[in-house]
């Protein structure tokens, strides 16, 4: 019998030995995951302090042990959160525009587009960016953690980006990088504000519009 046909030892709950091919067995779940997508979806449609451990436990389908293995309090999970939204932004949101091979004014531009679509929370199984807002509103910790993703992460990538555009001559050789990286954060936190307090779209539409126009002016 060959290595391909090797089976693996399974046992029921009734202890009777089974037996089926290691590739044909079920992939083990993430617990860890499963617990920090359940408390995102509670805090989305709940508000974090309106959630409780037995929700996200419901939620889940852990029990409290599995929890406490991965995390020590509903707050470190909170911060596991806010890290799993960030990252959902950046691989498939609108952040996730500046990594294409596009000219860097044009990848900006689809970010500014995107970005009513990331603060949107159209259902409660919606991870957004929003999410993220809505909590640092509510916790110091969760504010300061946010900040310093943002800095440390998306302005660093972003600074990197725009002297890259200056060098390759795609972008106007007068424009300082870090000014330019915090404009576009700014208007970022600006329109993640407006929709916590339910401003008009037609404000975040002028922003947007406004935001456009210059850096089509710094476009070379």
């Amino acid at each position: 019998m060959g290595w391909e046909t090797m089976l693996a030892l399974d046992t029921n709950v009734k202890g009777v030995v089974a037996y089926q091919p290691i590739g044909q067995m079920p992939a083990r779940q993430d617990p860890r995951k499963h617990l920090v997508e359940a408390a995102l979806k509670l805090f989305a449609s709940h508000g974090y302090y309106h959630t409780s451990i037995a929700d996200i436990l419901r939620e889940s389908g852990c029990k409290r042990g599995t929890l406490y293995y991965y995390f020590s309090s509903k707050e470190e999970l909170g911060y596991a959160a806010i890290d799993e939204t960030l990252r959902l932004v950046r691989e498939h949101g609108a952040v996730s525009h500046l990594y294409t091979s596009d000219h860097l004014i044009d990848r900006l531009h689809k970010v500014l587009d995107d970005l009513p679509s990331d603060l949107k929370l159209g259902s409660p199984d919606s991870f957004t960016a929003a999410i993220c807002a809505r909590m640092a509103a509510v916790h110091e910790g969760f504010r300061q953690h946010l900040l310093q993703r943002q800095l440390r992460i998306v302005r660093q990538e972003l600074k990197r980006m725009v002297r890259q555009g200056v060098a390759d001559g795609q972008i106007a050789d007068s424009v300082n990088p870090d000014q330019l990286a915090h404009v576009v954060i700014i208007v970022s936190h600006g329109a993640h504000l407006a929709a916590l307090l339910g401003q008009p779209q037609a404000i975040w539409e002028d922003a947007r519009h406004w935001m456009k126009e210059y850096l089509n002016s710094l476009r070379r």
